[in-house]
């Protein structure tokens, strides 16, 4: 007899500092389908419910879709969004009653009232289908809590950063549902925090090296014990102000309760000796815009252009995308030769839509939000492109069709601006080719991005500089007014409670 699978996913990582909204209407842009609509909609798609659907139909599930919902990071969303959300969620599986469900859930997914997301919904999912199975696929910045742990079966989290393992995390977490479903094993869920509470910042979470390059080492190596099946190293996403913030480890095993706790526990352990390296010195503008016109007057060749991440304007982190202080430094500097992508700036676009392509006109650009973050570039420039910023993406991390909404490039004083109707985080070189511009014939790139455009752009640049401008992914958690994580936490606190200076 065929097994009835529920799939589906609410997939949202929320900054609680913020500036940007998070109304229905920005799910609707990036993904909100329900029902059959998932069937017609995802299937294909380089996404969790795709590489979800992909298995069913190897395995031949009778499949239960339920709701497939995802966009930007950025404020949590309101009490009455949620509710909804949960509700196209749960009505299916409560209907229908499958066999097991296979939800994607990032993580770090927070809501007016509701600072465990992730654990709301799997308590919720249990009280319909009781001991029948419910696996998840995560994003390994989730910040996970015993309250989703103790009402889930398997959990598998991505092992990159940047994240280019989504599909194969997902086909995992499908199989074991599969042998769950088939009676082979009996999953169940450990987790442990570090022996004082860990909250670091995502600037060094990268895994190819570092210590989260160590602690994936160690999971490997439990892995090779029979009855484990998998261990996901969660970092933790620090921007989100709730009790469950901060590093974890997750042990997925096969009936063995005292095996997984074991293992999460000793990873967990290991996380906290090896803290300080996740701490990384960030360079200001200032500092970053001198180390990259000593690159530039060397005289040396560079085998590609100086990459400049604006890491604190991430809008894959809840960035606005139209923060201002690099680029007022770039230019108060002469930086030439430099394309930046993307700014975030609706009004600008249609300025440049009105000036025309070819003309120069006045443009008030970014700076929309928080005035911290920079103030609006008043500049006199030329419309250099217009496109309805469209493009394939080939970075392993967002592969397919993408879109920035209307787009507009703008030339001002050595700057080609890449500015764009929706929020876009500049991960992948296409970006540029997209709208005119040879990222290798720059000198210098600024790209809005926090580490998801290393698997893209570090084969094509001679040096990487991370920046530290303001904004609200600002890598000095020493920034944000924190006031409900648990304290003392680290690096904000020492473990006995006291606190610390700034970073």
């Amino acid at each position: 007899m065929r097994k009835r699978v529920a799939i589906g996913t609410i997939n949202h990582e929320s900054n609680s500092f913020s500036p940007v909204l998070t109304p229905l209407s920005q799910w609707e842009r990036w993904g909100l389908s329900r029902g059959e609509e998932i069937l017609a909609e995802w299937r294909g798609s380089h996404t969790a419910v795709g590489a979800f659907l992909e298995y069913a139909e190897r395995a031949d599930w009778e499949v239960i879709p339920t709701l497939a919902a995802q966009t930007l990071p950025s404020q949590p969303i309101t009490a009455d969004l949620y509710r909804w959300l949960k509700e196209q969620l749960l009505a299916p599986i409560e209907r229908e009653r499958p066999d097991g469900v296979l939800l994607f859930m990032h993580g770090a997914m927070m809501a007016e009232g509701v600072g465990d997301v992730e654990g709301d919904v799997c308590r919720a999912v249990k009280a319909i289908i009781g001991d029948r199975p419910l696996v998840l696929a995560m994003d390994l910045h989730g910040n996970i809590t015993p309250e989703m742990c103790a009402h889930c079966d398997g959990v598998f989290a991505f092992d990159t950063n940047p994240h280019i393992d989504l599909i194969e995390r997902a086909l995992e977490a499908a199989a074991c549902l599969e042998r769950a479903l088939n009676g082979e094993i009996r999953p169940l869920v450990s987790m442990a925090h570090p022996p004082h509470r860990m909250m670091p910042p995502t600037i060094n979470m990268r895994t190819a090296e570092g210590p989260m390059a160590e602690l994936f080492s160690l999971a490997r190596r439990w892995e090779e014990q029979l009855g484990i099946l998998n261990v996901s190293i969660f970092g933790g996403f620090p921007y989100c102000d709730f009790a469950g913030v901060g590093l974890s480890v997750v042990t997925t095993a096969d009936g063995d309760r005292a095996l997984a706790d074991a293992c999460s526990s000793a990873i967990a352990a290991r996380a906290w000796e090896i803290r300080e390296q996740f701490l990384k010195d960030v360079p200001t503008c200032e500092e970053a815009i001198d180390r990259t016109l000593e690159l530039l007057s060397s005289g040396r060749e560079l085998a590609g252009p100086i990459v400049l991440a604006d890491v604190a304007d991430n809008p894959t982190g809840g960035g606005s995308g139209d923060t201002t202080v690099l680029l007022q430094e770039l230019l108060r500097r002469g930086v030439e030769k430099v394309a930046v992508a993307c700014i975030h700036d609706p009004e600008s676009v249609q300025q440049a839509k009105r000036i025309g392509v070819g003309n120069s006109g006045s443009f008030v650009i970014g700076g929309k939000g928080p005035i911290e973050y920079g103030a609006p570039l008043q500049v006199e420039g030329t419309v250099c492109a217009l496109t309805d910023g469209r493009f394939v993406s080939q970075s392993q991390v967002s592969r397919g069709s993408q879109s920035m909404g209307e787009t507009a490039v703008i030339e001002t004083g050595g700057l080609k601006l890449v500015i764009t109707t929706d929020r876009h985080a500049c991960i992948d070189p296409e970006v540029f080719q997209s709208v005119g511009i040879d990222p290798l014939e720059q000198a210098v790139i600024v790209v809005k991005s926090r580490g998801h455009f290393r698997a893209a752009f570090e084969p094509i640049a001679s040096t990487i500089l991370e920046v530290g401008a303001p904004g609200a992914t600002s890598t000095n958690l020493h920034h944000f007014p924190y006031r409900n994580i648990p304290r003392p936490i680290w690096p904000l606190d020492d473990p006995d409670g006291e606190r610390k200076g700034a970073q």
